[in-house]
């Protein structure tokens, strides 16, 4: 009898007592400001910015200064590498930024694709595989400009993994506000490899270890893994690279379990000859990137047929320089001025090349697919020039070199600027 009287007291308690009533979210809109796109919830915004604003992201809360905000986690989809951007927006990843019970609107992702259309295209490519750092990358492309110019190299020789490393040290350091930023940018710009893992290590790795670094897929974050920390910290050598070489087989092996390339080349057998998949993923666009749909099919079936390093680089320069010769070369972006006059062709480009001592001959790929052009500013000093499109076809002035490649100073970059406006 006491026990049914105690369990309709629970009952009775249970009737009693009202759930707390859970309010339904505040969807953030989007909107386009000069400044760039805001997600915005009432008069507190989270702003992307356009690439010239500068590029950048910050929190804008009403009667507070804007602070800094550096997302850390992809925003641009990886598709060679097989990973595709999730939640993009920052509200996604941190719903109370701009308050207790806002979200990221329905129309979150739509907007922010519309943003990254917005950004250089080839700088977009170039950030693309670092994972989580993409954001970060895109920053320090921002303040050092001749930045991207070696990761464009890098990318060439396929080594990408310790600037990726690098790129996570500096995250894990926890030193990431603007000033730390615009310090590291210029320091990946100006010094070496060596010098930068020696400055956040206290030491740099042996050669070996640091071969065996630059062949893991970036963006793969592998910081925390036993067998970088054991490399970064132990003086076993041998077992140093063996635990990275199992690690690297492990991370490539789980990309190719996500994409076709297995299918296409024979990769496995490629990586088995030392080359890295960041090598043969670049060897294999050039050589198919600017083909024509008559001519792609017949470099697809020969591309099955290279199964050394010696093979596949026949590949691409054969592949390489047949796109070279049936693809016509694009019209400028913007008409020549009476100080800017634009490489219309392979034979101008060379000459500047020569002229300008700056080694921007090796762009004449990116310009025959539309990503680049470069012109010839003559003014004092004379400079050349490299405009790059967006992912919506607007052209933006990239960089500016001086001869021998060294910047130009501001002033001279401030006419550079209104005339290349002008235009």
């Amino acid at each position: 009898m006491a026990l049914k009287e105690s369990l309709a007291d629970q009952h009775q308690l249970a009737l009693d007592e009202k759930p707390e009533r859970a309010l339904p979210p505040t969807y953030a809109s989007y909107d386009w400001t000069n400044e760039g796109l805001a997600e915005r919830s009432g008069e507190n915004a989270v702003v992307y910015c356009y690439w010239d604003q500068p590029f950048g992201c910050k929190i804008q809360r009403q009667h507070r200064d804007p602070e800094d905000f550096l997302p850390d986690w992809p925003v641009f989809d990886a598709p060679d590498y097989g990973r595709t951007a999730g939640l993009r927006s920052v509200l996604a990843h941190h719903p109370k930024t701009l308050g207790t019970g806002i979200a990221a609107g329905p129309g979150a992702d739509t907007a922010l694709q519309e943003f990254i259309a917005t950004l250089p295209r080839i700088l977009v490519r170039l950030a693309a595989p670092f994972g989580n750092q993409q954001w970060l990358l895109m920053d320090l492309f921002r303040r050092a400009p001749g930045l991207w110019r070696k990761v464009h190299q890098q990318t060439a020789l396929g080594r990408l993994g310790t600037l990726s490393l690098m790129l996570e040290l500096f995250c894990a350091a926890g030193r990431i506000r603007h000033q730390q930023r615009q310090q590291f940018a210029n320091f990946l710009d100006e010094t070496t490899r060596e010098t930068v893992l020696r400055r956040y290590l206290g030491r740099c790795p042996e050669a070996p270890v640091l071969a065996l670094l630059e062949q893991i897929p970036p963006g793969s974050g592998v910081l925390e893994r036993r067998a970088i920390k054991s490399a970064l910290n132990s003086k076993n050598g041998s077992l140093e690279l063996k635990d990275l070489v199992r690690l690297k087989e492990e991370v490539t092996e789980a990309i190719l379990s996500e994409t076709d390339w297995p299918e296409k080349v024979e990769m496995r057998a490629l990586l088995g000859k030392g080359l890295s998949f960041a090598r043969i993923l670049h060897t294999v666009h050039s050589g198919l990137r600017n083909l024509t749909s008559s001519e792609r099919p017949a470099a697809l079936k020969a591309l099955r047929d290279a199964k050394v390093p010696q093979s596949l680089n026949w590949w691409s320069t054969h592949w390489t320089t047949i796109a070279t010769r049936s693809r016509e070369f694009p019209p400028p972006p913007i008409p020549a001025a009476s100080q800017l006059s634009p490489l219309l062709t392979g034979t101008a480009l060379e000459d500047e090349n020569r002229r300008m001592r700056n080694n921007i001959a090796r762009f004449l790929p990116d310009i025959l697919a539309g990503d680049l052009y470069f012109y010839h500013w003559d003014g004092l000093p004379a400079a050349t020039l490299c405009l790059a499109v967006s992912g919506n076809g607007d052209w933006t002035l990239l960089d500016a070199l001086g001869e021998d490649g060294t910047p130009i100073h501001d002033e001279a970059l401030a006419e550079i600027i209104q005339a290349v406006q002008a235009g």
